[in-house]
């Protein structure tokens, strides 16, 4: 199955979209994956809002990139902040799992997180800009939805976790929301709503 039709499946067929990704050379499939999703994230949205001349809703927490240029910094600092997300929150999973005893291979994790990650951060584009296009946006409205419709990205991780490492359903949807709190911090620190 190629990159696009494994992408798809994401959305249409959770079974075999983690199926087929186990199969997968990892972890270039989900390196792959987070740093397309950071360049959607970069070039479709921030660059954008960048040339529009919109200033972040909150400022800036690190005076070397000041608020007014926020976003136009943020055009080639998302994919640094994604890349660490996706390998900060996979080495928490994969330490906690290695603690407690359990199998864990921190490749396959990868692939399995970036790869969601693609599949959910492709849909947030546009929802973003719908909002923005119908005036309804907000800074805490668009955290909010995106933590709904990151609900799908647990549901796949966790199936992504029981198929391919045998993992309970209980304690991978623990390690998945303690790994995306871990991954949050990054987020809080760098990164800005675009509206």
């Amino acid at each position: 199955m190629n990159f696009v039709r494994l992408w798809g499946s994401g959305y249409l067929s959770p079974r075999r979209f983690i199926d087929e990704l186990s199969d997968k050379r990892a972890p270039h499939w989900g390196l792959g994956a987070q740093c397309l999703r950071a360049l959607l994230d970069s070039l479709l949205v921030y660059l954008p809002i960048s040339l529009m001349g919109r200033v972040p809703p909150t400022p800036s927490f690190l005076p070397v990139f000041p608020t007014e240029r926020y976003f136009a910094t943020l055009v080639w600092l998302t994919p640094l902040v994604l890349i660490s997300q996706l390998l900060l929150s996979t080495a928490f999973i994969h330490c906690t799992l290695r603690l407690l005893g359990r199998t864990s291979d921190f490749d396959r994790l990868v692939n399995l997180v970036g790869m969601t990650a693609l599949v959910v951060g492709a849909v947030l584009v546009p929802w973003d800009w719908a909002w923005f296009a119908i005036g309804g946006v907000g800074q805490y409205f668009l955290g909010i939805s995106h933590l709904i419709i990151d609900l799908w990205a647990v549901y796949l991780v966790v199936l992504g976790m029981k198929r391919m490492l045998g993992i309970p359903t209980w304690l991978g949807i623990a390690l998945n929301v303690l790994g995306l709190a871990v991954s949050l911090v990054v987020a809080m620190v760098f990164m800005r709503s675009p509206f």
